[in-house]
C-alpha cells in the first residue's frame, strides 16, 4: 500500500505543479473590453484631399481578423483596402491602407476586431470626401450571412462544458465514491467518453473561432489567416494549452482506471481524489483566463472564483452521469450502500460552492439587481439561476432518499432499496441530467454574450418612427428621472447628410434634465454599426450631426443615464429612403 500512497502523492504534486506553470504562462494583465477612442478619417469629418490609410485606435489591444476593417463607397459596394495591421509597438492600433484615390462622397467604415477578453467588438462610422451631396440610389445588396461559423462554435463550447463535466466527474466518482467502478467497463466507456468529447471540443473550438471572429462560413476553419489570427488571441493560446493538458491527464487516466485499488485507505482515496481536482482546476483555468473573469473588479480574485464555481458545477453534474449511468444499473447493493451516501454529501459542499461563487460572479457581471431583467445577459442568467434552483430541489429530495435508504434508519438494515425503488430514483437522476444538460448551455452563452454591466439591452420594444414621432417610455433604477420616456426625430429620413432631434422628457411630457445621452446608428440588415453621434445640448433636447450611408430600417440605439449606477437604452427604428 505505500507505493500506492506514494504514486498517488506524487501524481497530485505533478498535476498541481503543471497547473501553477499554465496559470503563470498563459496569465497575463488585466483584460477589459476594448473601445474606439479615435479614428483618421475621424467620424463625421469632410476631407476635400482624400486619406490614403485608415487608422482605428483602441483603449486596449486588440486583435484584428483578415477581414477586420471594411470600407463601403457612396454606392454600397465594397472598395479594397490593404491588410489591416498593427502599427509598430502598438497592439491598441489597426492600421489599413487604401488601394487608390477616393471619389468624392460619403464612405462608410466598418470594423470588427477581437477584444482582449476573446469578445468580438464592432462599430462603424462615415466620413466625406469633397463637398456633401445627394448618394446614388443604387446601392448593392447586403452580403449573404448565414450565421453558420457563429452557430458552430457555439455547440463547440457546449460541447466543451459538457465533456469536461463528463470527464471530471466521473474521475472524481471512481477516485473518491467508488473506487471498484475503475474495473467496469461502462465506467471506462463514459470517462473516456468525456475526455473525447473534451478534446474533440477544443479542438473544434480552436478552429471554428477564426470564423466566428470574422463572421464567416464554417468552410473557413483551415483557412491560415484565420488560424493565425486565432492563435494570436488569449482564447486561442488556452485552448491550444488545454489539447496539451488533456493529452498529458491520459497516461494519468490509465493509471486510475488501472491501478487503483479496490478499496483504496483513507490517505490513498484523499490523495486520488485531490489529484483529480488539481488536474481539473488546470483545465477550468483554460476557460477562466479567457473570459469575463478576466475583466472589471477584482479581475486578480475573479480567475480562482470562476475555477471553483466550474470545477464544483462538472463535479455535481458529471458525477450524476456517473452514478445514473454506471453505477446504479450494476444494482451492486453493498457498493452503492457507501457510494451513494459519499456522493450526497459531496453534492451538497459543490452546492453550497456554487452558490458562494455565483454570487460573487454575479456582482461583477451584472451590478445591480434592475440589470438583469434590462439586459440579455441578465436575463439569461436569471434562466439559469431558475434551473439550478430546480437542481437544487432534486438534490434536495435525493438526498432525502438517501437517508430514508441508506441512513442510519430506513431499510439499510435490509440491504438498501428494494429494484422498484431504484429504478425510481434512476428515472430522478436522469431527469436531473437533462436540467444539467441544459444549464451547460446557458452557461456556454454567458460565457460569449457582453456583461450586462458593460452593455445595456433595449429596455423597450424598437417602434418605428413615424410622422408625427411619439414618445418611447424608458425605466431606470429610482430617483426623480428614473421614469420618462425618449422623442426621437431623423430629419430629413433619406441616404446623405441628416439632423437627429433627441428630447428626454418626465412622465408628464416636461423636458428631463438627465446626466449623460448617447445616441448610435446601426442597420443590423448589412451587419453595419454601431455609428456614433456626437450630441449637443442640455436641459432635455439634444442635437446631432450624422450621415446615412444606405437606405434600411436603420435603430437608433439611445442610451440615457439617470444617475452615476443607473440607465436606460431605448432602441427606435427609423426608416431611412434612398
Amino acid at each position: 500500500m505505500t507505493r500506492t500512497r506514494t504514486r498517488g502523492a506524487g501524481l497530485a504534486v505533478l498535476l498541481a505543479g503543471f497547473a501553477t506553470a499554465v496559470s503563470l504562462v498563459v496569465a497575463g494583465p488585466a483584460w477589459a473590453h476594448a473601445e474606439l477612442v479615435n479614428a483618421v478619417p475621424a467620424n463625421g469629418q469632410i476631407y476635400q484631399n482624400p486619406p490614403r490609410t485608415l487608422l482605428l485606435q483602441f483603449t486596449d489591444p486588440v486583435t484584428v481578423p483578415p477581414d477586420g476593417v471594411r470600407l463601403f463607397g457612396p454606392d454600397g459596394a465594397r472598395i479594397g483596402t490593404g491588410a489591416p495591421v498593427h502599427r509598430v509597438g502598438d497592439d491598441t492600433s489597426v492600421e489599413a491602407p487604401l488601394n487608390g484615390k477616393l471619389a468624392d462622397g460619403v464612405y462608410t467604415v466598418s470594423w470588427r476586431v477581437v477584444s482582449s477578453d476573446s469578445h468580438p467588438v464592432q462599430g462603424a462610422y462615415t466620413f466625406t470626401v469633397g463637398t456633401p451631396g445627394s448618394q446614388s440610389a443604387g446601392v448593392t445588396p447586403p452580403v449573404d450571412r448565414s450565421g453558420d461559423a457563429a452557430t458552430a462554435y457555439g455547440a463547440a463550447r457546449w460541447a466543451a462544458f459538457a465533456g469536461f463535466a463528463v470527464l471530471l466527474g466521473t474521475a472524481f466518482y471512481l477516485a473518491w465514491c467508488w473506487p471498484a467502478g475503475a474495473r467496469r467497463r461502462s465506467a471506462r466507456r463514459v470517462l473516456w467518453a468525456g475526455w473525447g468529447a473534451s478534446l474533440a471540443a477544443a479542438i473544434a473550438s480552436g478552429l471554428l473561432y477564426g470564423p466566428y471572429l470574422a463572421d464567416g462560413d464554417v468552410a473557413d476553419a483551415f483557412d491560415p489567416r484565420l488560424l493565425s489570427t486565432t492563435w494570436a488571441t488569449g482564447l486561442g493560446r488556452a485552448l491550444g494549452v488545454r489539447v496539451a493538458l488533456l493529452l498529458a491527464a491520459a497516461p494519468a487516466l490509465v493509471w486510475l482506471l488501472n491501478r487503483y485499488p479496490d478499496a483504496p485507505d483513507r490517505r490513498t482515496r484523499w490523495t486520488a481524489a485531490a489529484a483529480v481536482l488539481a488536474a481539473a482546476a488546470a483545465l477550468a483555468a483554460t476557460w477562466s483566463i479567457a473570459n469575463h473573469s478576466m475583466t472589471g473588479e477584482a479581475g486578480g480574485f475573479a480567475v480562482p472564483v470562476d475555477v471553483v464555481h466550474l470545477v464544483a458545477g462538472s463535479v455535481w453534474l458529471g458525477g450524476l452521469v456517473a452514478l445514473a449511468m454506471t453505477h446504479v444499473p450494476t444494482r451492486d447493493a453493498v457498493t452503492l450502500r457507501v457510494a451513494v451516501p459519499r456522493f450526497s454529501h459531496t453534492a451538497l459542499v459543490c452546492v453550497a460552492l456554487i452558490a458562494a461563487t455565483g454570487l460573487f460572479q454575479a456582482w461583477r457581471q451584472v451590478g445591480s439587481p434592475p440589470m438583469l431583467f434590462a439586459t440579455a445577459y441578465g436575463r439569461v442568467l436569471l434562466a439559469k439561476v431558475a434551473l439550478v434552483v430546480v437542481l437544487v430541489a432534486f438534490g434536495a429530495a435525493a438526498r432525502g432518499w438517501v437517508a430514508r435508504h441508506y441512513g442510519a434508519g430506513g431499510n439499510r438494515r435490509r440491504g438498501g432499496p428494494d429494484p422498484h425503488q431504484l429504478y425510481a430514483f434512476y428515472q430522478r437522476l436522469l431527469a436531473e441530467m437533462a436540467v444539467g444538460a441544459v444549464v451547460l448551455g446557458l452557461s456556454a452563452a454567458l460565457v460569449a454574450m457582453e456583461p450586462a454591466r458593460s452593455t445595456a439591452a433595449p429596455a423597450n420594444t424598437a417602434a418605428p418612427v413615424p410622422v408625427v414621432p411619439t414618445p418611447v417610455p424608458f425605466a431606470a433604477g429610482s430617483g426623480p428621472a428614473a421614469r420618462g420616456a425618449v422623442l426621437l426625430t431623423v430629419f430629413p429620413p433619406k441616404v446623405g447628410p441628416a439632423q437627429l432631434h433627441l428630447s428626454v422628457l418626465d412622465p408628464n411630457g416636461a423636458p428631463l434634465n438627465v446626466p449623460e445621452v448617447h445616441a448610435a446608428m446601426t442597420l443590423t440588415d448589412r451587419d453595419l454599426g454601431p455609428i456614433p453621434v456626437e450630441l449637443q445640448g442640455a436641459g432635455g433636447h439634444y442635437i446631432g450631426q450624422l450621415n446615412l450611408p444606405f437606405p434600411g430600417r436603420w435603430q437608433a440605439v439611445l442610451t440615457v443615464r439617470t444617475t452615476e449606477t443607473d440607465q436606460a437604452t431605448v432602441r427606435v427604428v427609423v426608416d431611412v429612403s434612398a
